[in-house]
């Protein structure tokens, strides 16, 4: 296994748990890291599509990756209106278009599918206002699949590439095992998540944001 697909799991095992089962309580906090993972795997995943090297096997690769991560990291952190978008439309973006990809569909569709699919989930989740049970089910959704992928990596049941459209695209190369584990990890998180949640958190307050 390469160093990549070491730091890759890891990393997606750590973000991806804490994101599941603290979503909600630690939102200002781990928004931005969990923004930070989706934006590095698509910014790569861009470049990729651009210049046709290997999914993070380049330093351009991991160079845009970075860019992009540490951007949608920064406005998810300062902006509240970006949060709001990015804690729907990152998973909404990462599930579909990583789907897509493993069905075959090119690059570029899967992109803008992706995207779409993000517009709509980020809009359904401004127009809710973000209530605390949406934040609740979203990051544990979005954790337990990011955790899952980096068991999976570090198991070397996938590898990086298999991930290369989105994290959708790594639970269809082993579908028994990831879709059992996205489950369990999901229902852990939300039961979890759902004991702090009291009437007065009806949804995430602006407080924490510059902007």
């Amino acid at each position: 296994m390469s160093i990549e697909g070491i730091i890759v799991g890891i990393v997606a095992i750590v973000i991806g748990l804490a994101w599941a089962f603290y979503g909600f309580k630690a939102f200002v906090i781990l928004l931005p890291i969990w923004a930070f993972l989706v934006g590095f795997a698509a910014g790569a995943s861009w470049i990729q599509e651009l210049f046709g090297d290997g999914f993070m096997a380049t330093v351009t690769s991991w160079v845009g990756g970075l860019v992009i991560g540490i951007v949608l990291a920064l406005l998810s952190y300062f902006w509240y209106y970006a949060a709001v978008v990015i804690v729907g439309g990152a998973l909404g973006y990462t599930l579909v278009a990583g789907f897509l990809g493993s069905l075959g569909f090119d690059g570029i569709v899967a992109f803008a599918l992706g995207l779409v699919a993000a517009a709509v989930v980020a809009v359904i989740t401004i127009v809710l206002a973000v209530p605390a049970w949406l934040i609740v089910v979203l990051s544990a959704i979005g954790g337990a699949v990011a955790a899952v992928n980096g068991v999976l990596i570090l198991l070397g049941r996938i590898q990086l590439e298999d991930i290369s459209s989105g994290l959708g695209e790594g639970l269809l190369k082993d579908p028994l095992i990831a879709v059992v584990g996205v489950i369990l990890i999901a229902a852990a998180g939300i039961w979890y998540q759902m004991r702090d949640l009291t009437d007065t958190a009806a949804s995430i307050r602006r407080d924490g944001y510059r902007i």
